[in-house]
């Protein structure tokens, strides 16, 4: 038995005990006698299990039992609802109940999107304003949830539980249609972003600006992260390089971005993306002496708990793509089987 398959069968049998302590419970599927009586509120240290009244909503419910609106998520994923109703049975995890996204149907996977710029008349990377929104709509209109790549982290770690049909987004380079053309449109739906720079662009005729940078990240919304200097294969060394003269350039391809976003903007550094997805064992050490938590490639495909933290899969999104390649690049969950694991 792998240590892959060892975990994934001890996750289900914990979330199943923790589930034996206050099952959820739907009068569909389990009716109620006539004379039980329905109970207000019952709470334990791991749950509360409430009735719903009229005014109750996620939000409110999660700010007053978890002490913050934002993890009516929490709420809904457990219940298996995406809005309350007068009158029926709430239970509320007061604890992270699954922090590795494991059930006995399949593994929770993230998806992180990366586009480059938007707009008409810029070839294959860039996707036009008009089919962005269009995929930003579908996200809203399909209870996918978009989360900051910061939040993913936790996840990644497998320490903290994030929303069911999460999504994150990133952009690469630093064009200035990041903020004339997607910028508004994250703001339309409230979605949070990451865009990875690499510094020798900015100042270019065709970059983010500084003022652009500013406004963007003071909106709550975009986040900055560091794409390298010089934005080159850092996996591959220069002709005639001494090991030496590689390191000192990988520490400047590191480096350089990384003072320049912080000069513009305070925050926190703590991902980083490589340029054209590549590179190998020298360079990801590199990132982890410097503290680094993860980084990011450009090899499709979702990422779980189990996922290397320096090698998370990102799929590019085009401007051809159709609809149902944008639909196939949304993998939220990953089947698993045990006993195919166990041979």
């Amino acid at each position: 038995m792998t240590l892959k398959t060892l975990i994934i069968s001890l996750s289900i049998v914990a979330i199943g005990n923790a589930c034996s302590i206050a099952p959820y419970r739907t009068d569909t599927e389990f009716p109620r006698k006539q004379d039980e009586p329905k109970i207000k509120t019952a709470k334990s240290d791991q749950l509360v299990v409430l009735i719903s009244k009229p005014g109750d909503t996620l939000q409110n419910l999660a700010q007053k039992h978890l002490g913050d609106k934002n993890k009516d998520w929490l709420i809904a994923d457990f219940n298996n609802i995406d809005k309350v109703v007068p009158g029926i049975e709430i239970i509320i995890p007061l604890h992270e109940y699954n922090s590795i996204g494991i059930s006995n149907k399949g593994i929770q996977s993230v998806p992180i999107l990366c586009y480059h710029r938007f707009g008409d008349n810029h070839g294959k990377m860039s996707v036009p304003t008009a089919l962005f929104r269009k995929q930003m709509k579908f996200l809203h209109d399909n209870n996918y949830r978009v989360i900051s790549l910061k939040d993913a982290i936790g996840f990644f770690n497998g320490k903290t539980s994030i929303p069911k049909r999460s999504v994150v987004i990133t952009i690469d380079d630093g064009y200035r249609s990041n903020y004339s053309e997607a910028f508004p449109i994250f703001k339309e739906f409230n979605f949070p972003a990451t865009i990875f720079l690499y510094s020798d662009f900015l100042g270019a005729r065709d970059a983010l600006t500084s003022k652009q940078i500013k406004t963007m990240y003071n909106s709550g919304l975009i986040d900055f992260q560091p794409h390298s200097k010089t934005h080159p294969n850092l996996a591959i060394r220069k002709e005639n390089e001494s090991i030496n003269a590689y390191l000192d350039r990988l520490d400047d391809e590191i480096n350089t971005p990384k003072r320049r976003i912080q000069n513009i903007i305070d925050t926190e550094i703590f991902s980083f993306a490589y340029p054209f997805g590549d590179t190998n064992d020298i360079v990801i050490n590199k990132l982890k002496s410097k503290n680094f938590a993860i980084a990011a490639t450009v090899q499709p495909g979702s990422n779980t708990a189990y996922s290397s933290q320096y090698m998370l899969r990102r799929t590019m999104i085009f401007g051809d793509h159709t609809e149902e390649e944008f639909i196939a690049a949304l993998e939220v969950s990953e089947k698993h089987n045990l006993q195919r694991d166990n041979k």
